[in-house]
């Protein structure tokens, strides 16, 4: 059975926060995040931001936050998660309208497959501005920020981490 990306009827009302994902690009989002992400989850679409919506085999709803690394239950369901995300304080958390209109506005528009992508990581001390993000692929996303958290996963919160970028 091929995996399910369609977005669903689900708010945000605003097409521009969801990035709809074909079942190669799900496939390749989430192999480095397996090591936080079930096996049988699989991606309803990402946001604009570049976060996952994922249902598990159960059904319930699962929100994959690439800037925190964090996977957190939003909903029993999806039809549930509908209700939830039109909660205007889940909304604002979730799909960061402002922010995707500050982006916008300075001429950062994305194409079909893209997401802002950040150019340091909130866990890491990067800021929710427009400055800290860069237009990039959501599976190139997926796939930079993945191995980093599951590195960072164990390291105690005062920890100092140095990057050697190889090229």
């Amino acid at each position: 059975m091929g995996v399910n990306v369609t977005p669903l009827s689900l708010p945000p009302a605003r097409s521009d926060l969801i990035v709809p994902l074909s079942d190669a690009d799900a496939v390749r989002a989430l192999e480095f995040w397996r090591w936080l992400v079930p096996d049988l989850a699989r991606p309803l679409f990402a946001t604009a931001l570049g976060n996952l919506f994922l249902v598990d085999a159960s059904g319930q709803v699962w929100w994959l936050d690439v800037g925190c690394g964090t996977l957190d239950v939003v909903a029993a369901s999806e039809a549930e998660f509908a209700r939830v995300a039109a909660d205007t304080d889940n909304a604002t958390n979730w799909f960061w309208a402002v922010l995707v209109d500050q982006l916008c506005a300075a001429g950062n528009v994305l194409g079909p497959g893209e997401c802002y992508c950040y150019l340091q990581l909130p866990v890491l001390g990067g800021d929710y501005e427009p400055a800290n993000f860069k237009v990039c692929e959501v599976v190139s996303h997926c796939r930079i920020w993945g191995p980093i958290h599951e590195k960072l996963r164990d390291l105690p919160y005062v920890a100092t981490v140095e990057f050697k970028v190889i090229e």
